[in-house]
């Protein structure tokens, strides 16, 4: 398993709306069934977590990448990254989802009888905020993104 050794620090204002949350990401196009009551934010105050982007070079299921997110640091174990945290990712960082899609397995939405998971993508026409089964084999170029809580407040 490769993975790619990106910590950024992200923070997490949970007094925003996840609609605010999408405006300061400035894409040019969001699923429309990305929604506060299909993706609740939860939370209290202003809370500042650690990111990592695992790139594992090869397709695999969004089961197997959670497993390994999760077993990357035992000790100090990491999370699939929510909503919330690609949101605020992808509004620090908007070249990445240039370079490469970035998907947040931590939120899963029941959108018209199946189970999805937010994800960061370039097209032709720009920036997009979309979704992706939960089903999937992603295939080798996808990065998943993963959080842990910084003992710390902002």
């Amino acid at each position: 398993m490769k993975i790619f050794a990106i910590f950024i620090y992200l923070v997490i204002n949970y007094g925003a709306s996840l609609e605010d949350m999408i405006a300061a990401g400035k894409y040019t196009w969001v699923n429309e069934s990305i929604t506060a009551k299909n993706f609740p934010v939860e939370g209290a105050g202003i809370v500042r977590f650690e990111s990592k982007i695992f790139h594992f070079n090869r397709g695999i299921s969004s089961d197997d990448a959670v497993a390994a997110i999760q077993a990357d640091d035992p000790q100090n174990p990491w999370a699939p990254a929510k909503i919330e945290h690609l949101l605020a990712y992808g509004a620090m960082n908007p070249e990445e989802q240039r370079q490469y899609p970035s998907v947040g397995l931590g939120s899963v939405a029941k959108v018209e009888g199946g189970c999805f998971v937010s994800y960061l993508y370039r097209s032709d026409a720009g920036r997009n905020l979309d979704l992706g089964w939960w089903g999937n084999d992603w295939h080798g170029g996808y990065r998943f993104l993963a959080v842990r809580k910084l003992p710390f407040a902002a």
